[in-house]
Order: structure tokens, then sequence, then C-alpha cells
């Protein structure tokens, strides 16, 4: 690490965040949020999670600032101001903020040095799956092996995190069963975002396909690069909300219908329980995937492990894409999204 250019990330990184929760334009502030997002990835890619870093690019600096600049549309772009207390509470603020913040530089000293050999997690944890990742399932990416094969059963319910996430926008924002939702107008499809410009609309057509295929791709070789089903899921959902803003919801909708959407965040997580359940149909352990060898042609114990990440790593894309499609569309449509389609 080059503790200057760390320094740099990090001064650059603290002054984006004071500005993030100064800013009375909500634009303004939801756009400063997204550089903070990069200056992290930036600082994760420094310290070597590479993976980590993809995943703040993507989601961070990418779909949660689109997330936050179609909420400002359609709410106050302004902060109002309040009339008493006002001081007082950031007093109070700070004063939290600068507490906790000396317990934890205080604690800090107490850590172990950064790549200290001798430290308990390079003790015990990571040599088993530094020296057994490549042996025990064929996989060089470290960290889709553990994320998906030594703590995979964390990862499925991870996932099912994603899943009940989007029925919750839906709850909330979709407001199913509601009576005023047969009469409230569905103008909302066809008010353009971006204004109808050919040159943003033809920069689109140019870069969608371009956008599927590498997140496709991020999906596949996640096993030998860094990227795997949570990347590729939010790049490919961030291609179809590129053609919401380049066109309109409607273009959007008609090449990914609500429920089809649902129907894909519902499908990803049953592929990755469904993955788990045939290894023990098959009179293994859930989610052990070495016994998958004996249906899959041409495949050794160990490169079943292989094949049974990319499946698994599939259906958290489907989910993940579905999701983060969903969140977008119910928040940029006032939860109309099935109204006049």
């Amino acid at each position: 690490m080059i503790w200057q250019f760390d320094f740099i990330i990090l001064a650059l990184a603290l002054v984006c965040a004071v500005a993030s929760i100064s800013l009375k334009d909500l634009l303004s502030a939801a756009i400063v949020f997204g550089a903070y997002s990069f200056l992290m990835c930036l600082l994760w890619t420094e310290m070597g999670a590479v993976d980590v870093a993809f995943t703040e690019a993507a989601v961070g600096a990418g779909v949660s600032t689109v997330f936050f600049i179609a909420a400002v549309l359609h709410t106050s772009r302004q902060v109002k101001p309040r009339r008493h207390g006002r001081f007082f509470y950031k007093v109070i603020g700070g004063a939290a903020a600068l507490v906790i913040g000396g317990i934890l530089l205080a604690a800090s000293a107490d850590f172990p040095t950064w790549g200290d050999p001798a430290s308990p997690a390079s003790t015990h944890v990571s040599p088993h799956y530094i020296l057994h990742s490549i042996p025990d399932t064929a996989v060089p990416n470290i960290v889709t092996s553990v994320l998906a094969d030594y703590r995979g059963f964390d990862t499925m319910f991870e996932t099912s995190v994603i899943f009940v996430a989007g029925l919750a926008v839906l709850a909330i924002l979709g407001r199913f069963g509601r009576r005023q939702r047969d009469e409230e107008p569905a103008e909302f499809a066809a008010v353009p975002i971006a204004g109808q410009s050919p040159i943003i609309q033809t920069a689109c057509r140019i870069f969608v396909p371009f956008m599927q295929l590498f997140a496709l791709y991020v999906v596949a070789h996640g096993h030998h690069s860094p990227g795997g089903g949570f990347q590729g899921g939010v790049i490919l959902a961030a291609s179809f909300i590129l053609i919401a803003i380049s066109y309109d919801l409607r273009t959007m909708l008609g090449r990914l219908r609500e429920r089809l959407n649902m129907l894909f965040a519902s499908l990803g997580v049953m592929i990755y329980a469904g993955t788990g359940a045939l290894c023990l149909l098959m009179g293994a352990n859930f989610l052990d995937y070495s016994v998958l060898h004996h249906i899959l042609p041409a495949t050794s114990p160990i490169m079943a492990r292989s094949h049974g990440m990319l499946a698994v790593e599939v259906g958290v894309a489907f989910t993940v894409m579905a999701v983060m499609v969903l969140i977008y569309v119910n928040i940029a449509s006032h939860g109309k999204s099935d109204k006049g389609l």
C-alpha cells in the first residue's frame, strides 16, 4: 500500500462525507455521495479487496446514486429549514460522532498491523482457504469459493434477504390491494425522463448489449476473476435502468414486465436453494456440490463443486437483477408500474 495515495483518498472521502450530510440540495448530496462511493472503491482496490471494490462501484457509485436521484425527483429537492433546535441537535450529533470516533481510534491500536502474518486471522482461517481453495474446488478466486462454497449457506440467506427487500418495496410502494390504484391515472410511463434525446437513445442502443454481455461474463467468470452473481446482477439491472432513463419506463417494462421481474427474483432463490436440496436428495449435505458429479457428465467431485458454485451464482444474479430493477421502477413510478401496460 502507498500511504500517500491512501491519505489523499481518505481525505477526499471525508470531505465528500461531510458535504453529503451538509448540503441542503438533496440532488447535489446524492451526487456527492456517489463520489464518496467511488473513492471507497479506489480505497478497496488499493487494499487488494478487488471483489469488494467491484461491488462498491456497481452498487454504491452506480445504482444507489440512481435510486437517490429518482427519489429526489419525486419528492423535494431542498431540505426544509427548521425554526428551532437545529443547532442543539448538531452539537449533540457532533459530540456523539467525536466520542464514537475516539473510541474506534483507541481500539484500533489493539488491532494487528496490516498484513501481519501472526494475526489470528492469518494463523487460523485464512491459511485453510488459501491452501485448499484450488485443491478442494478448482476455483482460483478465493472470494468466490468462500462465499459460494465454504459459507454458501450464509450467502443463500443473503440472497433471500435481497428477495425479501424486493417484496418490501412492493408492499410499501406498490400499494397492492388498495382500491385507489384502479382510480389513479397511469401517465407515468408516457413521460420521458431524458427528453427523448436521439443522442442519448442511440448511445443506449449501443451500450446496453455490451453491458449485458459484460454482466454475463462477470457472472460466468467470477470463479477466475473478480466478480460473481451479485456484481453481474447489478450490472444487468443497470442495463435495464439505462433503457428506462434513456427512453421511458414503458419502453423498459415492455422488455421486462413487473410480473416477469418478480418471477426472476423468485427463480433466483429457487435455483440457489434447489441446488442445495438436490445435494440432499443425492445423499450429501446441503450445498455439498461434490455429489453432483454423479449427474454431471465428465465431471469429478472437485469440478462438480466449481459447477455447483456457478449454478448458485446464476441464481444470485437473477434475484439481484430483478430486485434492483423492481426498486427503481417503483421509485420512479410512485408504485404504479403495472398500470396502463
